[in-house]
């Protein structure tokens, strides 16, 4: 009997820790929440579905776009013409520069979907995605909720029975 306790005090002084922390039930859920691998990448899930309902709804709304070009021919392109167009001698060339020295285009381009099936499909497709994803999330917090009250409550069990021990064990000293 005296191993049992030797064993049992042995371990909780072997395993203990330097920094203890001190959580109420719901402190003990709230840090799982926020520091739980699972519960971060659910989270990270539910935005990232977000971010595509977004990335969808936006590929049906206007979309606008704008060009501008700017050209400035250092040294136009000269063309030889006939000189006997402009009265001149025959098999004479005359140089004449055609277009201007400096150009600019603009253009402005607005599109709009008015009907496509495929694009009514992927939005419903994204919006179930993010209920699927917020129903996940709420799932995983529920099951971390579960397992940190049943750790929860298996440590108060531990402190109880380690109360219980040690008033046997003052009950033990004094029969013996």
């Amino acid at each position: 009997m005296r191993k049992v306790f030797a064993l049992l005090f042995f371990s909780f002084s072997v395993f203990s820790q330097n920094e203890t922390l001190v959580f109420s039930l719901e402190e003990a859920i709230d840090y799982a929440h926020s520091n739980n691998k699972l519960a971060l990448d659910s989270q990270s899930d539910v935005r990232m579905a977000e971010l595509q309902k977004w990335e969808t709804t936006a590929t049906g709304l206007p979309q606008i776009s704008a060009d501008i070009s700017y050209n400035n021919w250092i040294e136009q392109q000269i063309s030889l013409i006939p000189a006997e167009f402009f009265g001149g001698m025959p098999g004479d060339f005359i140089e004449v520069a055609f277009g201007t020295q400096q150009t600019v285009n603009g253009t402005v381009t607005l599109k709009q979907k008015l009907f496509d099936g495929s694009y009514l499909v992927a939005l419903q497709a994204s919006k179930v995605y993010l209920e699927i994803s917020k129903n996940a999330k709420e799932k995983t917090l529920s099951e971390l909720r579960k397992v940190i009250t049943n750790a929860y409550g298996s440590i108060l069990l531990a402190e109880e029975n380690v109360l219980i021990l040690d008033a046997n064990i003052e009950v033990l000293k004094k029969k013996y």
